[in-house]
């Protein structure tokens, strides 16, 4: 059986869903957070995550992109529920607009400057408000059961709660976050949050972020 290591920081971040399928699948794995910026030039190309798979027979393979990490493992394990081929893309849609938002976060965390920290805010917020709107929709689309498609757990429901641990843990907008996250704003989007706790596959990870 493969052992993994997954290189990331240590606060959720671009890593979030990978913890959460290596979790799901009962993985042999651990999170090793290099020292930034000294082990930068040791990582592939420069940038966290990166996963090293271990191989039984001691070879390596080694995958730095968040996207193409998630996208491997879920292979591998075939994890989550089967999906057409436009609902996969549309899910990877729904992903990616989550983590833009936490991009824009973060921009506001570490901007530097004043200005550029005020405008990060300002683009977050309205993009934020823009993301709920969609995806309280596609959800509703779906019958408002708690999950994006299908009745069962799948890749975006992950990708809300991964994505939802790591917005609300930016440093000084928290209060912005659980605003536009309330049940009055986003109700059907809460409905994901909470079946996704209640999954038994992924008790393991809501206890991860819980800590």
């Amino acid at each position: 059986m493969s052992t993994f290591v997954l290189r990331y920081f240590g606060f959720p971040a671009r890593a979030e869903i990978t913890k959460a399928i290596l979790t799901c699948a009962k993985a042999d794995w651990k999170l090793e957070c290099p020292v930034w910026p000294d082990d930068k030039a040791k990582q592939p190309v420069g940038q966290l995550p990166v996963l090293i798979e271990t191989k039984p027979d001691g070879t390596e393979f080694v995958l730095t992109d968040s996207v193409a990490i998630e996208t491997y493992l879920m292979k591998k394990f075939n994890v989550f529920i089967d999906v057409s081929l436009e609902q996969s893309v549309c899910q990877l849609q729904l992903r990616n607009q989550i983590l833009d938002s936490c991009q824009m976060g973060w921009l506001y965390q570490f901007g530097g400057s004043d200005e550029v920290r005020q405008f990060a805010k300002q683009g977050f917020v309205g993009f934020l408000e823009r993301v709920i709107k969609y995806h309280e929709q596609v959800l509703q689309e779906n019958g408002s059961n708690g999950h994006y498609f299908g009745n069962k757990t799948g890749y975006a429901d992950v990708a809300l709660y991964g994505g939802f641990n790591a917005l609300k843990s930016i440093e000084g907008l928290t209060d912005i976050v659980m605003n536009l996250f309330s049940e009055q704003n986003a109700p059907l989007m809460n409905k994901v949050l909470k079946a996704v706790e209640s999954d038994s596959m992924l008790a393991d990870y809501v206890a991860l972020c819980k800590q």
